[in-house]
């Protein structure tokens, strides 16, 4: 009877080859779930700025329909965005100029980082570098915009983008794929 109790023993102290797997499994999931919950800082980034962009439209839009006033337009270039705001000179002149504005106006984006691009009509259109903004998304004081394609691409490795998809009648889209 002495060597079957030590036997017995000595099962109880160790780990049995099913125990380990399953606490291997069970570390394998978490492990799993905490990379998905942490993701790639890079990809975060690029969906909040084409949301950013999203929301300032969205607004602007907004703006437009309950106040009227102004002309307004989305200006891009290839180092970043801003609500323009259509400025009478004199009689002759008129200047588009970046709204004044934390929110809606001038957003540099990191050229390094992301890369912007902009359809209308099926066609590329060239975004100059720096300098005066150009407007290319008009908004009307009836919800209406120019139709356009936005798209936001990380320079990163993968190159992932989004795009932002402008219908005439002023709805918007975020988009993970080319439409």
């Amino acid at each position: 009877m002495g060597i079957a109790s030590r036997r017995a023993g000595n099962r109880s102290r160790g780990f049995t080859l099913i125990e380990l797997l399953v606490v291997l499994v069970l570390v394998g999931i978490v492990a799993g779930l905490a990379v998905l919950a942490i993701g790639d800082p890079a990809e975060r980034q690029l969906q909040r700025e084409i949301e950013r962009l999203q929301t300032v439209l969205e607004l602007a839009r907004d703006e437009a329909m309950i106040a009227g006033g102004s002309e307004r337009a989305l200006g891009l270039r290839a180092d970043g965005y801003s609500l323009l705001e259509l400025r009478v000179l004199d009689d002759r002149r008129r200047e588009w100029a970046a709204v004044n504005d934390r929110l809606l106006g001038q957003r540099e984006l990191d050229a390094s980082l992301f890369e912007i691009s902009l359809e209308q009509g099926g066609r590329r259109i060239p975004l100059s570098l720096a300098g005066s903004w150009e407007p290319h998304v008009g908004i009307g004081d009836t919800g209406e915009m120019t139709p356009a394609l936005i798209g936001l691409k990380l320079r990163t490795r993968g190159a992932q983008q989004r795009f932002l998809q402008i219908a005439f009648e002023g709805r918007l889209e975020v988009l993970h794929e080319r439409p």
